[in-house]
């Protein structure tokens, strides 16, 4: 299939550059879920949409959406997340949604009519701003309920009902804004690797096989303060010895089970009681991540760091508790989507690249009512969620172009099988 969407790099990288304005001064690339600087780029965003022809609303959930296409149940959708982590970067979720936005102005440019509507979306709260994030993919994918709103408060101290609310949303009934099986004919989704195997391969771009399932808890070791210099070694009960041990044994675990070379596992923060100079480490409070790409590894993962807690626990004679905070499972994108993507590369000679993502997407939180495919593109040294997070706009055109390919392929896909 020919390419027929001219994409235009100008205006993609102005878009960049005024998206990028909208982020706390103190910390710059800060543009948290909920908070002013995000309220502020959703109007730039529902005001650029609205240009490219869109018909723009908010849904239950505050989620913004752009429709193209009239009336009818069946949708095709692209998007992903303009909200960030703090110091986050500026192309993480971005680019989904602005390139959604780009695809959408070129069909308008064109004249170019679906068969059916196209919604593009930027989901509200993506990023683990309040712990039932990402908010706004699972609410449409009915993975979130009335009742699970209930408590949550937003770090600008305000509850979840009024932060949806004042993004646009109806906290009052969320359910509003879930869509049935079937519904979304199929999902894509243009994101940043986040990870540096395409720069590796000196690839641009690549193709989404699985969407690992992150695995979260925390651990707590209740060993004995005692003084650091009256306390002999054999008799120390020293929780935070056994924090260190855990530290190296996850690391350990994660390399030499199952299909090792899909899983990852990372302490990211630790609590150390009373944390003083001449006191031994009475108690310590850390977390455990745990992710895989093989749900059968994945599992042995798990299986065998609760093992190790307990091994360590007894061995040290302190008491240990892990609890499980969030256990997600990974997802497969459908191979039929896969091939559409697949198709697309095809059409715009791109060499075929096939990786897994290890980081988590909307698109794994639509994958349950949709088949979802996405385009991966690198980035440099692979980084992230930080201020260093980098794309080339060349990279960046690339991807778009593969985009609006793969959503024509996945029109082309749906007209043959309608068809059939």
């Amino acid at each position: 299939m020919d390419e027929i969407l001219e994409i235009k790099p100008e205006r993609i990288e102005h878009d960049f550059k005024m998206l990028e304005t909208f982020t706390d001064t103190e910390a710059p690339w800060t543009r948290r879920a909920f908070s002013s600087q995000n309220k502020e780029a959703r109007k730039w965003l529902a005001d650029q949409f609205r240009a490219a022809g869109l018909d723009v609303y908010n849904d239950a959930a505050s989620n913004l959406i752009g429709r193209r296409g009239g009336d009818g149940d069946q949708v095709f959708m692209m998007g992903s997340h303009s909200d960030t982590v703090i110091e986050g970067g500026r192309f993480d979720g971005i680019v989904g949604v602005l390139g959604a936005l780009e695809i959408a102005r070129c069909l308008q440019d064109s004249d170019i009519e679906l068969s059916l509507p196209l919604e593009i979306v930027d989901f509200t709260c993506e990023e683990p701003t309040v712990p039932i994030s990402p908010v706004g993919s699972r609410i449409i994918a009915g993975d979130i309920t009335q009742k699970d709103l209930e408590g949550v408060i937003t770090p600008f101290g305000e509850t979840i009902h009024k932060a949806i609310d004042d993004l646009g949303g109806d906290s009052s009934d969320i359910s509003k804004a879930k869509r049935a099986l079937g519904q979304i004919v199929g999902y894509l989704e243009l994101h940043i690797e986040q990870g540096a195997v395409l720069e590796k391969e000196g690839l641009a771009a690549g193709i989404v096989t699985a969407i690992a399932g992150p695995c979260r808890g925390t651990v707590q070791f209740i060993g004995q303060p005692e003084h650091a210099g009256a306390t002999p070694m054999p008799d120390r009960k020293d929780a935070l010895v056994a924090a260190a041990e855990l530290v190296i044994a996850i690391e350990k675990i994660v390399t030499t089970t199952g299909m090792s070379e899909e899983n990852v596992g990372t302490v990211g923060w630790m609590n150390v009681s009373p944390n003083m100079i001449n006191v031994v480490p009475g108690q310590v409070d850390m977390s455990v991540e745990v992710r895989s790409t093989d749900l059968e590894s994945l599992v042995l993962v798990r299986k065998s760091l609760e093992e190790e807690v307990e091994k360590i626990s007894e061995k040290r004679k302190i008491e240990s508790k892990l609890t499980w905070d969030h256990l997600e499972d990974p997802v497969p994108l459908p191979l039929f989507m896969q091939d559409v993507v697949k198709s697309a590369f095809t059409d715009l000679s791109i060499p075929i690249k096939y990786l897994p993502s290890r980081a988590s997407h909307d698109a794994a939180r639509i994958a349950p009512i949709t088949p979802a495919g996405m385009v991966f593109i690198r980035c440099l040294e692979g980084k992230s969620h930080c201020p260093e997070e980098w794309t080339s706009m060349d990279d960046i055109v690339l991807g778009i172009r593969l985009l609006g390919q793969s959503l024509l392929r996945l029109n082309e896909n749906f007209l043959k099988n309608k068809k059939g």
